[in-house]
């Protein structure tokens, strides 16, 4: 059967498509106008790696895996980077993840800058890190550790817990149902336009201090009654270097210590001579703890009352001296007569003094 020009052209596409198609899959990688450097890291585990994963340093990729293999108890990891990538001694590669599920990378970092460049063919440092596998692992173990104690402890709780949660059910429902000063405070509106209406006022009371009304807002406002008091804080200061200089009666209250030994002399002083009154020593002693003077005083006491209560009542000579006027105007009268015969003894002899004295008398 002969096969038509239409059919040859469209076997040779298909052809030609097909060995494209090999060609993109067996040559991936290959880059004749790139430098490819090649370098190998070994690793304690590789979960996860295959062959043309990336290689990526701060996350911009320079380079694939080529093979991965086991070599004196390690995994070798082999890879090369293109002739941007720069690989520094001191450089070191991790197996990366590049998100949940599992992906995985090459990471290399950038290494310092006064590290030699690492020629291509050396190994490069490495670091271990936890592979997923391994992190969903120890979740597991430290829920167990975690939770295991903590589901005993609730065990051990469970009655605990359960009257507390049902206490505190009952405090909720009487909150609810506004029983208690809290559940009145909850339900009752009144309290709320007390509280608004006690809002309104304070905010009223506010506005008035800030505007210097009344004691207080002057207090605030008046710059005056700050300078005031801060003369009184100084004056204060001064009074109290004074007195810590010892200046002064009261400084020297405070700073002489003779005055302290003094005081505590005379202290000693009252106490002895309070020992020696308790004691019965001494007028004052006997008068303080003798009974006999006590009722000899009260009888003289007595006895002098109802002698100034006669004087009062005019008895007697003294009561009659006291009270009576006669008496006075008597010896008024005499002491003007003496006078007279004073003024004539002056102007007469003896003899006639002694006449004129037992005329004026008799």
């Amino acid at each position: 059967m002969a096969v038509s020009i239409e059919q040859k052209v469209g076997l040779f596409f298909l052809l030609a498509l097909i060995t494209l198609g090999v060609m993109i899959e067996l040559v991936e990688d290959w880059r004749p106008f790139e430098e490819q450097y090649n370098y190998v890291a070994f690793f304690e585990s590789a979960v996860g790696m295959n062959a043309g994963d990336p290689v990526r340093i701060a996350g911009v990729e320079v380079g694939k895996i080529t093979t991965i293999g086991i070599e004196d108890g390690k995994v070798r990891v082999d890879f090369y980077v293109d002739e941007t990538a720069v690989i520094r001694r001191d450089s070191t590669a991790r197996i990366r993840q590049t998100n949940l599920l599992g992906g995985t990378f090459l990471g290399l970092d950038f290494g310092s800058p006064q590290s030699v460049v690492l020629p291509p063919g050396s190994t490069v440092a490495t670091q271990e890190t936890t592979n997923f596998d391994e992190l969903i692992t120890n979740l597991d173990h430290n829920q167990d550790r975690v939770l295991g104690p903590l589901g005993d402890l609730l065990n051990d709780y469970r009655q605990f817990l359960a009257s507390s949660i049902e206490r505190l059910d009952k405090v909720v429902t009487k909150l609810d149902t506004g029983q208690g000063t809290l559940g009145r405070l909850v339900n009752d509106p009144q309290l709320y336009d007390e509280i608004l209406s006690m809002s309104g006022r304070l905010n009223t009371l506010l506005r008035r201090v800030e505007e210097g009304e009344g004691t207080l807002g002057r207090l605030l406002s008046d710059p005056e009654l700050y300078e005031n008091l801060s003369r009184t804080v100084a004056d204060i200061q001064s009074v109290a270097e004074q007195l810590s200089q010892g200046k002064g009666t009261l400084g020297k209250l405070l700073a002489d210590d003779r005055l302290y030994e003094d005081a505590t002399i005379t202290l000693a002083e009252l106490r002895e001579i309070t020992e020696k009154v308790n004691a019965g020593q001494g007028a004052l002693g006997k008068l303080v703890n003798d009974d006999v003077l006590y009722e000899d005083l009260r009888a003289g006491l007595a006895r002098i009352n109802s002698i100034a209560a006669k004087i009062d009542d005019g008895q007697g000579t003294l009561g009659r001296l006291v009270n009576d006027d006669t008496l006075y105007r008597d010896a008024e009268t005499t002491l003007h007569k003496v006078e007279k015969t004073v003024d004539g003894l002056s102007d007469t002899g003896p003899l006639s003094a002694l006449g004129v004295v037992l005329g004026t008398l008799f």
